[in-house]
């Protein structure tokens, strides 16, 4: 294990693998509003009103992983890596919402994206086309629907620089599983070894590691602390925009020679 580790931080990378949520795009900002607004409606439509309302809201979101005392997830929190799908599962099986269409409810929040728009780390297309400038190829692997990832690749310019881009419904499995990176390898021709990965949560560096992936890099955008991520990364960046300058800076860049 300490020599794969030492493999590891010493991998020179041809392609990064990218999460989307708490990666590309701010965790806090884009999703929260999200569960926080789901969870009061769910508890409105379960008869429950004024502080009584807050009150289930907030327990809601304590079953799933989230202190709203202390603005903490746990480290295992559904609310960080799980599909939609699940999610709506987990609240449907709450008894006090046992006799709501927790999926209806739920489903219409999280497609809501003028409500809850997605707030971009940064100039992502700008990221981005400096990544494909050094020889990168680049891919997105998200726990969301692939539609949604599709969507969010055309708005914010990424989709010219995409070699690949898969949702939990794209048949390359779900993380922590190793299958989204070798979906990605296939895809672009890469090895395992060739490959960072990115993302915010333990979820995204198991994949990582299962996957023999060269690198597993974290970012600080969406929930989980440092100290949290630094026990399963290689690295941990405040975000995503800092991922061209330590790549460069580490030595990190394959030659041309390397990426044949």
């Amino acid at each position: 294990m300490i020599q794969l580790r030492e493999m590891q931080k010493n991998a020179r990378v041809a392609g990064i693998l990218f999460d989307k949520d708490g990666t590309l795009v701010d965790f806090r900002r884009t999703w929260m509003p999200a569960y926080q607004g789901l969870v009061l409606d769910l508890a409105q439509a379960a008869g429950q009103d004024g502080s009584m309302a807050a009150e289930l809201a907030d327990l809601l979101l304590a079953r799933l992983g989230y202190d709203g005392a202390s603005d903490r997830f746990t480290p295992a929190s559904p609310l960080l890596w799980a599909t939609n799908d699940h999610l709506a599962s987990l609240l449907r099986q709450q008894p006090e919402l046992g006799h709501l269409d927790v999926g209806a409810i739920a489903h219409a929040h999280f497609a809501d994206a003028e409500r809850y728009p997605a707030a971009p780390v940064g100039d992502l297309a700008g990221l981005f086309a400096r990544l494909r400038g050094h020889g990168l190829m680049l891919g997105i692997a998200t726990m969301d629907a692939t539609s949604s990832a599709l969507a969010l690749a055309e708005r914010f310019a990424l989709a010219p620089h995409l070699s690949y881009v898969a949702g939990y419904d794209a048949g390359h499995g779900a993380k922590p599983e190793p299958t989204m990176v070798q979906g990605f390898c296939a895809a672009t021709g890469l090895e395992p070894g060739q490959v960072a990965v990115v993302g915010d949560t333990l979820a995204d560096l198991q994949m990582a590691r299962a996957a023999n992936a060269g690198l597993a890099v974290a970012v600080l955008t969406g929930a989980l602390p440092a100290e949290t991520l630094a026990e399963a990364a290689d690295h941990v960046l405040e975000s995503v925009q800092d991922l061209e300058a330590w790549l460069i800076a580490t030595g990190r860049l394959a030659s041309r020679a390397e990426r044949r």
